[in-house]
């Protein structure tokens, strides 16, 4: 791609795929709001609206207790906003629209721990989201989790020729990334996947791991697992903790058993090593 072309290259990626350490205090933060190309696929280019120039936006991480200041800068040419899942106060929901060239600060304290997603809240909103206006907040217990190799798996919807239905699907921003380039983790230790789905004009999609069972904690509200089983159904914006433990070494298949997802990008692999 040319030099104005966001590709999301293995090391760019693994920002969006390794939650940052947890946080103790107040947080701040800025994030900017830029239309730009992006590549959601191997030699596919979408005119993107992004958080911070990539699909999904940054991972914000804190601790339940904490304060969040956020501000939203828009430098796109069209209205935006910034709306974060979760309890807060109203004042700060972030569903007023910032206008071309301006900008919002917001305060929060997020709460319950869990997983939330945030994102555009204009309408249409299939196609904010679905341009690239999406992106997940972790709120950590006050206790922490268990250690554990960590990562965010965000599901997104890529409409590429601007019909209003999404053509790919991927998994972190590129459709067919992790297809060939596998997770990576170590043989026995505790894995804990942060699982959201973004994508928009479905109704649901399932996350489905091969040769494998996992412990479900919807939503990442509990620190009891709610089921333990290989697929787990989310609708839109809904999201889950797995954890699991891999005991031999090798290869596992992950995919929505939605087949038009997992054929048009939404497949991929972990590595057991």
């Amino acid at each position: 791609p040319g030099a104005d072309v966001l590709f999301a290259v293995p090391a760019a990626l693994d920002a969006l795929t390794i939650p940052p350490p947890m946080t103790r205090g107040a947080v701040s933060r800025t994030i900017t709001i830029t239309q730009r190309p992006v590549e959601v696929a191997q030699g596919v280019v979408m005119d993107g609206w992004t958080f911070d120039g990539t699909i999904p936006g940054p991972i914000l991480r804190v601790t339940e207790g904490e304060t969040l200041t956020l501000t939203v800068r828009n430098l796109t040419a069209h209205p935006h906003n910034l709306h974060t899942h979760g309890a807060h106060a109203p004042v700060q929901d972030g569903w007023e629209p910032i206008p071309p060239g301006g900008e919002r600060t917001y305060e929060i304290a997020p709460r319950p721990f869990g997983v939330y997603p945030y994102h555009c809240d204009l309408v249409p909103g299939a196609q904010h989201l679905g341009r690239g206006l999406h992106g997940l907040m972790l709120v950590d217990p006050p206790g922490g989790r268990a250690p554990a190799a960590e990562r965010v798996l965000v599901l997104g919807g890529y409409d590429v020729d601007g019909d209003g239905r999404s053509d790919l699907f991927g998994w972190n921003g590129v459709a067919g990334f992790f297809a060939r380039h596998p997770l990576k983790v170590r043989r026995g230790e505790l894995v804990r996947l942060y699982v959201a789905n973004l994508v928009v004009d479905e109704p649901v999609a399932t996350f489905h791991l091969h040769a494998n069972t996992f412990d479900v904690f919807r939503s990442g509200t509990r620190l009891v697992a709610d089921e333990h089983t290989d697929v787990v159904a989310l609708t839109v914006g809904e999201r889950a903790v797995l954890e699991m433990r891999f005991p031999e070494p090798g290869r596992v298949m992950f995919h929505p058993h939605q087949s038009r997802m997992a054929e048009q990008g939404a497949m991929g692999w972990i590595a057991i090593v």
